[in-house]
């Protein structure tokens, strides 16, 4: 897998990204970190929006929350905590992570430290 070097993290192509939702959807979970407003314009099927209030973004990013914690859909929930033990997040948004304060590059960095296994999709 290439990797985007600015952001270090590996970048998957959109084949990549529907191979594996073929193979495996359980064990992957595509998060839009774009805004609500452009999620609801339109979206990859069966992405999962991450629009939080910012001072939930900011316990996410110093470590205070887990990312289960800022979901209250049961089921979503339930698939989250199945994919930090045995699972891919997939993250996209409208550029690359580079601001490290962005939803993007929070969620990378904190997946990343958690220990889970996170790609980015180019493009």
């Amino acid at each position: 897998m290439p990797m985007d070097s600015e952001c270090e993290c590996d970048l998957v192509s959109k084949e990549w990204l529907l191979a594996k939702l073929r193979s495996d959807e359980r064990d992957t979970i595509l998060i839009d970190c774009r805004g609500s407003n452009e999620y609801a314009i339109s979206h990859i099927r069966s992405a999962v929006n991450f629009s939080i209030p910012s001072i939930m973004l900011r316990r996410l990013a110093a470590g205070k929350i887990e990312l289960a914690s800022t979901v209250q859909c049961k089921e979503l929930k339930a698939r989250i905590t199945h994919c930090c033990s045995r699972g891919t997040f997939v993250l996209y948004s409208d550029g690359a992570p580079r601001d490290p304060d962005s939803v993007h590059g929070i969620l990378l960095r904190r997946l990343k430290q958690d220990g889970v296994q996170v790609v980015c999709l180019e493009g």
